[in-house]
């Protein structure tokens, strides 16, 4: 039976959940696995009641849901048994959405992400924007948005302003509006784009030094072939906005942005940049209103005017026979059965999910292009087992040929779909037909699309699949394996810390019997160890035989210099990358306890106090009375804090006190004031304040709320962007390990199975 105890610790959830024995026994008593389903994808009643304890259970409701919109009743158990087999393990990974919306009582959209426009250029239009995004959130569903619209800082205005504050004034309030909205359960995502020419390019690109600012949101710039060869042959670029009411026009020169791109995506890994007149001509789409303007949150769909993201990937692990021997091949028969199951699966999805959209836009769209994402998971697992090493040329070139052979198999699968249920509504033969995307298809295919029609007007992406790798146990979308092992930490603090390795590491071991992954073959390489311009290499590959685009992250070292990351982005530009994300280890606060981390923190020396410290003071307002906080610094580092609540005696000053002496202690042994923060900050008491605009939910928040003002220059706001620096990874939000990494694009938890994209 389940038992739940209130958690010690503020972890997001409230509550440590006890596994059933049943469900570790799913997982071969995997932990991590086990609980990223039952507390992420398991359905539960109305009341927060578990219904579902395996994956079999899960699997059986979503084949039957997804299978319900079928014309009749054989149809409908034709396709529920296909379907089961499809999910059936974990050949097939759908999005978060879906596994947790199939069958769900709850008001909750199936789809993950949308993109919708700011609609005009004035206030109405931005809250209007920010009360469908709410609404949006509300389902469940995340949000992408352009500003280009939006005129620039200094234009005139007819209101009491006299001068608009600019476009990326307007970014902290849709920031706040997701945040605020996604508190309670799934955090609403937000991504936010500006073209490259837009007049306050300059702002948009380090908005976001300021970590107190925009931590809600994904930033990246739609970027320009004009701007890109204005760049290469270092010539000026014009900035420009026009609207019936504004005009303005600016010369500047095109490496001035673009020095203050890279630097910034160096520095923070923002923003990320989008190739954009590569996305337009390569996407499929580009007419009857289904022409795409923006992106999702993690940019992998590029999506027209509230288009959606049904989204789901097959996993290429599990399709490798008789892995790690010299006799292991591609099972291309299961393969070519389950692309094709996940096309029909999919668009099965919009059927299911006409009613359950946010917004009467959204279902509109959704079925005028009936646009879907197959993606593909376990790409660095599946090499791995095929003993193919990821940064090479030959297995580049397989890798190419691989998805040359999918991406056909998708499209004719979409056509036979087409002769059987109808084209979707928007499609125009001889205009589909002359789009760059399509024509490289196979003339078998091209033909019948030309006499069959086509199901969907978009169909192949490469998505994050954050918790849905871990619950598959696989490497993440196209990403080579993050890391062979990390280190983690018992929750006993008797056991101290132990190494957790990757599935297929583990995998590997056991069928050899090896203990040391030192024992492992060459092609067991990581993210860290491939070089940037393979990486690369391998996405423009891909990406040739994806319609819309890709979220993936290129991991880059601490000491890379920004003019390495300029050859990555001068390189993904000329290869035909729709976009690209760089993460350099190091330059996002936090940490991922891999053995040089664990060892440096084990280095750390005894902390001897001078004799006079250098500090600031705070004072607050509680129900309690004041509370002042004191931070002591040593050459600009906090070592010292001291807290004292106003009135005299009681057990609440003592408890403040020594909260103060505890802090003090974990910063003098090579703690972080930002790991006290995130821990203290939203622990609820009996009473509550405001104090100068701040919330005040009790003493250890107010300490903690102090401690960032005082510390970090901080606000009372906080989101991920402020917690993350380091080793390449960080601390979780919500279950405060040390095992929150960054890859497609997207932040996921290696202990408890958060993630900011699903």
């Amino acid at each position: 039976m389940t038992s739940v105890t209130e958690s010690s610790e503020n972890s997001g959830r409230g509550y440590e959940v006890e596994l059933p024995r049943e469900t570790l026994l799913s997982f071969d008593g995997d932990e991590l696995r086990a609980r990223v389903f039952y507390e992420k994808y398991a359905l539960r009643d109305l009341t927060g009641k578990q219904v579902e304890k395996t994956p079999q259970e899960m699997w059986r409701r979503v084949a039957h849901e997804i299978a319900s919109v079928e014309k009749d009743e054989p149809k409908r158990k034709e396709w529920e048994e296909k379907f089961y087999w499809l999910l059936e393990n974990y050949r097939f990974v759908p999005g978060g959405r879906i596994l947790f919306g199939a069958g769900q009582p709850r008001k909750s959209t199936l789809l993950n992400c949308y993109f919708f426009k700011i609609r005009e250029d004035s206030i109405e239009g931005i809250f209007d924007f920010c009360k469908e995004a709410a609404r949006t959130y509300s389902y469940g569903g995340g949000v992408g948005t352009d500003i280009s619209v939006l005129r620039p800082k200094g234009s005139p205005v007819n209101n009491a302003a006299i001068y608009s504050s600019g476009s990326v004034s307007f970014m902290e309030l849709l920031s706040t509006t997701t945040g605020t909205i996604g508190q309670a359960g799934r955090r609403g995502a937000l991504m936010i784009t500006l073209r490259v020419d837009h007049p306050d390019i300059f702002d948009f690109i380090n908005v976001k030094r300021d970590l107190t600012k925009v931590n809600y949101a994904n930033i990246s710039v739609k970027i320009t072939d004009e701007f890109m060869r204005a760049v290469e042959n270092d010539e000026e670029f014009t900035l420009r906005f026009k609207n019936e009411r504004v005009e303005v026009y600016r010369r500047v020169k095109a490496r001035d942005i673009w020095k203050q791109l890279v630097k910034s995506a160096w520095a923070s890994a923002e923003p990320g940049v989008l190739f954009w007149d590569t996305i337009k001509k390569e996407s499929t789409t580009e007419y009857n209103g289904m022409e795409v303007e923006g992106v999702n949150p993690c940019s992998e769909q590029t999506l027209e005017n509230y288009g959606n993201c049904c989204l789901g990937s097959v996993n290429l692990s599990a399709f490798v026979k008789e892995p790690f021997t010299e006799r292991a091949s591609i099972d291309w028969e299961a393969l070519t059965t389950a692309c094709q199951y996940a096309v029909r699966f999919l668009d099965n999805v919009l059927d299911y999910n006409a009613d359950r959209h946010p917004l009467p836009q959204q279902r509109k769209a959704s079925l005028w292009s009936r646009r879907i994402g197959v993606g593909i998971t376990g790409l660095g697992d599946m090499l791995i087992k095929l003993g193919l090493k990821y940064d090479e040329d030959a297995t580049i070139e397989f890798v190419g040929n691989l998805f040359e052979r999918i991406k056909n198999v998708i499209y004719d699968y979409s056509t036979e779909l087409a002769k059987e249920k109808g084209s979707f509504p928007a499609f125009d033969a001889e205009k589909h037909l002359s789009q760059p995307f399509i024509q490289r298809l196979d003339d078998r295919v091209k033909e019948k699309i030309r006499n069959l029609g086509l199901r969907n007007a978009a169909l192949t992406t490469i998505p994050p699949v954050g918790s849905g790798s871990i619950l598959a146990g696989c490497s993440s979308g196209i990403e080579p394996v993050f890391a062979l092992s990390y280190i983690r930490r018992s929750k006993s603090l008797s056991e101290g810390e132990f190494k957790v390795f990757h599935p297929l590491v583990r995998q590997y071991m056991d069928m050899y019997r090896i203990n040391d992954e030192k024992q492992l073959p060459s092609y067991f390489v990581t993210a860290h160890q491939i070089k940037p311009e393979m990486r690369v290499k391998m996405q423009a590959a891909i990406q040739k035989h994806i319609d819309t685009a890709i979220s993936s992250t290129v991991n880059l070292p601490e000491d890379i210099t920004p003019e390495e990351v300029e050859k990555i982005y001068m390189l993904a530009w000329k290869l035909g990358c729709k976009g690209i994300t760089v993460y350099r280890e190091g330059s996002r606060e936090g940490i991922l306890e891999t053995e040089r981390a664990a060892k440096k923190k084990a280095e750390q020396i005894q902390f001897e106090r001078p004799r006079v410290m250098e500090g600031k003071t705070i004072k607050l307002r509680l129900p309690q009375g004041a509370i002042y906080v004191t931070a002591n610094f040593i050459e600009g580092e906090l070592k010292e804090v001291f807290v004292t609540l106003g009135k005299s005696g009681g057990d609440e000053k003592a408890d403040a006190e020594a909260l103060g002496r505890l802090i003090s202690l974990y910063l003098q042994h090579g703690g972080d004031v930002k790991n006290v923060i995130s821990t203290l900050k939203g622990i609820k008491g009996r009473y509550a304040a405001w104090d100068e605009g701040i919330q005040l939910l009790s003493i250890p928040d107010a300490v903690a709320k102090a401690l960032e003002i005082l510390a970090t220059g901080g606000t009372e706001k906080s989101g991920i962007s402020e917690q993350i620096k380091g080793t390449g990874a960080a601390i979780c939000p919500e279950c405060k390990e040390s095992t929150l990494i960054f890859e497609n694009g997207c932040y996921k938890c290696l202990n408890c199975g958060y993630s900011k994209c699903e």
